[in-house]
């Protein structure tokens, strides 16, 4: 096993410190992403702080929609929006009908074309 000179050791610890991932972090070294762990803990105590990794929350939309109708399963209502073509699904709590023709504010569920929830 060969050893990581001092100047890799500390880079590991100064990009890791900065947030950057372990994978990046041991590419950008040279090293197994667990031999980039090991030197981390053992070059630093628990005073270094390190910094998350600044991930965009996905935006979410609310949308107005109107009910179309029930279908027999109790969690699901068919659902049009005023200007678009088509019908899609909307997931519902069992017994919260919502009447035909009434307007209801949905979120898109993620993953799926066509399919909403009450928001």
């Amino acid at each position: 096993m060969r050893k990581l000179s001092e100047e890799n050791r500390a880079r590991i610890v100064e990009l890791r410190g900065d947030g950057v991932s372990w994978s990046k972090v041991a590419k950008e070294v040279g090293c197994a992403i667990s031999t980039a762990r090991k030197i981390f803990n053992e070059e630093t105590s628990e005073e270094v702080e390190v910094k998350e990794e600044s991930i965009p929350e996905p935006l979410i939309i609310v949308e107005q929609a109107r009910v179309l109708k029930m279908v027999p399963n109790p969690r699901l209502m068919l659902i049009h929006f005023e200007g678009r073509e088509g019908v899609a699904r909307c997931i519902k709590k069992v017994g919260n009908n919502h009447p035909p023709k009434s307007l209801v504010l949905v979120k898109k569920v993620e993953g799926e074309d066509d399919l909403y929830r009450i928001a």
